[in-house]
């Protein structure tokens, strides 16, 4: 009979709670979402990337002055950004409003710098919108690409060939003049 009563009060206990569960009461999930995206997968050192980082808001009142926070990787050099971003201790910041049902857009350059060791490394930037600049992260996005870096030969290869080559051609050369030499005249 025990479980009975433990069954049916806890059965009363979810019906009281309003559609969402016991955790209703909690903040609701942000009608917030973010992209960034630079349109490569593989990028090369030299080379200048644009990333297009997207806010939309899905909700039905306007958000006003969201910081969006956008990190750059110690081997990016900033070149620019649009909408007034500024740029301080690696990261590219902008303060935009977001009117209810739309997107608003904003870009940043950065070019890529040498990447020490392996020939294949990945470059990751993250992008983060908060309310304010002491208040708590909304939504993040992440663009990764993969860096390529030829194979170097070592310096000394190229030299180090060229006077292997010579030195075979020279004692080929004086191979064939002392067996020219030794064969008798027709």
């Amino acid at each position: 009979m025990k479980r009975h009563l433990a069954s049916a009060g806890l059965l009363a206990a979810i019906a009281a709670f309003p559609v969402g569960g016991p955790f209703a009461w909690a903040d609701p999930v942000p009608s917030v979402s973010i992209s960034l995206d630079d349109g490569a997968r593989e990028i090369t050192p030299g080379a200048e990337n644009t990333y297009t980082l997207r806010i939309s808001n899905q909700g039905t009142s306007q958000l006003r002055r969201v910081l969006l926070v956008q990190s750059l990787p110690p081997s990016m050099t900033f070149v620019k950004a649009d909408a007034g971003g500024r740029v301080k201790q690696g990261k590219v910041a902008w303060t935009v409003n977001v009117p209810p049902q739309k997107d608003t857009v904003v870009h940043m350059s950065a070019r890529v710098g040498a990447v020490a060791g392996a020939a294949l490394r990945n470059l990751a930037t993250t992008a983060c919108a908060r309310r304010s600049a002491t208040g708590p992260v909304l939504v993040c996005a992440t663009d990764i690409n993969t860096v390529a870096v030829p194979e170097k030969t070592a310096d000394w290869v190229l030299p180090v060939s060229l006077a292997c080559a010579v030195a075979a051609g020279l004692a080929t050369g004086a191979l064939l003049l002392r067996r020219r030499r030794r064969m008798p005249a027709i």
